[in-house]
């Protein structure tokens, strides 16, 4: 009621809306939702484009379908946290949803592109740059640095059939020094790479990457214990006794050696020098030839 006294008395004064208004909708298709402030979208809203028959976009990439904004403004522009999603009909597929700044897209952000990739990571005015991950519609996926919307910088590229790269890449190509990793050959390519050519490169075969694309027929089986308390308590059984006993001084161990290694010339010795009468090695092997034991009384 207010808007419309001041337009009735300042007929030719413009009338600045601010605040939280019902739908708008722009004569030629498309309708606002949200916030403005001076006649601006400015905080939250959902902006809506009008519908486009195919006749409109024969000529022009745009595909059929509707674009819904749903996010954050200021001063008309699309900027904050975002999210933007096609509508065909009454199927809705999500764009892109992340960061804007000045009506594009900057910051954080994941895009579906129409072919099936998905790419998550940085963006600055509606390209991928900076650090992101991409994944392909055939399978393979690419980790690394991003400049100008193409891959720009070190990064790795893992395929779809199981190999992969490694290394430095320019204006979306192989560009620089990398290594390749062919999978099923079980070989590592290093070189040089320019366009995604290699111009000079090293094969060395390396069998600890090798790998079967197929599960053998003959499977290991498995390796385990029956019975593993039982032994275990046999082990303890076995050597708990001997864990009471003092430890042994390196002195000790070293004359325990010398005293082993000098038996081997035990037998060398004379065993019937004795000093005393008894025979203290009956079982020697050595014949007596003297007259001691007719001397010594026998032993009833």
């Amino acid at each position: 009621m207010g808007i419309c006294v001041r337009r009735f008395l300042c007929p030719n004064k413009p009338v600045c809306s601010t605040g939280c208004r019902a739908t708008f909708y722009y004569p030629g298709g498309g309708s606002y939702t949200g916030y403005w402030l001076c006649n601006k979208h400015h905080g939250w809203g959902t902006k809506t484009t009008a519908e486009r028959s195919a006749a409109y976009y024969a000529n022009k990439k745009q595909p059929q379908g509707q674009l819904i904004y749903n996010g954050h403004w200021a001063q008309g522009k699309r900027q904050g946290c975002g999210s933007m999603i096609r509508k065909r009909g009454t199927d809705m597929q999500t764009v892109y949803t992340g960061q804007w700044y000045d009506d594009m897209k900057c910051g954080e952000g994941k895009q579906f592109y129409p072919d099936g990739c998905v790419y998550f990571g940085c963006w600055l005015r509606n390209r991928r740059h900076g650090l992101g991950i991409q994944w392909y519609g055939d399978g393979s996926i690419y980790v690394g640095e991003w400049e100008a919307d193409f891959k720009h910088g070190l990064g790795i590229h893992f395929y779809a059939n199981g190999n992969r790269y490694e290394g430095h890449f320019s204006r979306g190509y192989k560009n620089g020094e990398g290594v390749f990793y062919h999978m099923h050959t079980g070989q590592i390519q290093k070189g040089m790479w320019e366009n995604d050519n290699a111009k000079t490169s090293l094969m060395q075969d390396e069998r600890d990457i090798r790998r079967n694309d197929e599960p053998t027929p003959y499977p290991i089986p498995r390796n385990y214990l029956t019975y593993p308390n039982e032994i275990m308590r046999e082990l303890f059984q076995r050597y708990r006794p001997r864990a009471d006993l003092p430890h042994r001084r390196f002195n000790d161990k070293v004359s325990l050696e010398f005293v082993h290694s000098s038996r081997q010339f035990a037998s060398f010795e004379e065993r019937l020098s004795t000093p005393t009468a008894l025979d203290l090695h009956p079982n020697s092997g050595y014949v007596c030839t003297c007259s001691c034991s007719a001397e010594i009384p026998a032993v009833l």
